[in-house]
């Protein structure tokens, strides 16, 4: 999804860890100018990419990746959640204060690029994803995949409706994991995932035509946040 037309007009990953970065580095410097001189950052989130960094690579194009599908079948990899830093040793009203008041020092500082125009953006990535399910191109691939499933002992009509059915369980199974490995061979013998890719962008590029004036301000806007981010987090917070 990353290299589609229009995730060039919407902030990264590396840009989300890079605000995450930011917000703690203000943070820190806040609490410490507020007296809290051995504050090193309770609570605060770990500077890690977001829960999509690590999402399935099995969708509406089938399942890309016979590795994947052998180990995780349909569940997505579990993550350990850091375990947050304790508050400091008689911490009380004066500390939780501050530290409500630095999350909103930082929070301003921070700031995010204009709501309108990541709306847009979200908006015509919806009307591509509609468009690319019912080209006809699309829908045929897609009936060639559910003949393959067929043919392999996993009856279903649609990606999407043979993964929903795995992912209902808490825990991946064995049949899942076969279910998992005949989608991503069926996928690659329909190459459904490259045609339904190639249909998306094509989708998406005649959207962007259609918005260029707007998508231009919105990839100028994320190209300004991202260069804020990158000064915060290289002056740790500014001092200020």
């Amino acid at each position: 999804m990353t290299g589609l037309p229009l995730s060039a007009y919407q902030a990264d990953d590396r840009s989300a860890v890079k605000e995450i970065q930011a917000r703690n580095a203000l943070i820190v410097s806040c609490m410490r100018r507020a007296g809290f001189s051995a504050f090193t950052g309770d609570g605060l989130q770990a500077a890690q990419p977001p829960d999509n960094a690590t999402a399935l690579p099995a969708g509406a194009w089938g399942y890309l990746g016979a590795q994947a599908a052998a180990t995780l079948g349909f569940h997505p990899p579990k993550r350990t959640q850091p375990r947050p830093n304790p508050a400091p040793a008689g911490s009380g009203e004066a500390y939780d204060g501050a530290r409500v008041d630095c999350d909103r020092q930082a929070a301003e500082r921070i700031g995010s690029p204009p709501a309108a125009g990541s709306q847009l953006v979200g908006r015509l990535f919806d009307e591509s994803m509609k468009a690319t399910a019912e080209d006809a191109r699309v829908v045929a691939a897609t009936r060639q995949w559910s003949a393959c499933m067929t043919t392999a002992g996993f009856g279903a009509t649609t990606p999407e409706e043979l993964s929903q059915r795995y992912q209902a369980t808490p825990e991946v199974t064995p049949a899942e994991l076969a279910a998992a490995r005949a989608d991503a061979d069926c996928t690659a013998g329909t190459n459904l995932a490259g045609l339904w890719f190639a249909v998306l962008a094509g989708y998406q590029r005649q959207l962007i035509d259609r918005n260029a004036e707007a998508l231009a301000a919105r990839k100028e806007a994320v190209r300004a946040q991202d260069a804020k981010l990158t000064e915060l987090v290289a002056g740790a917070g500014g001092g200020s």
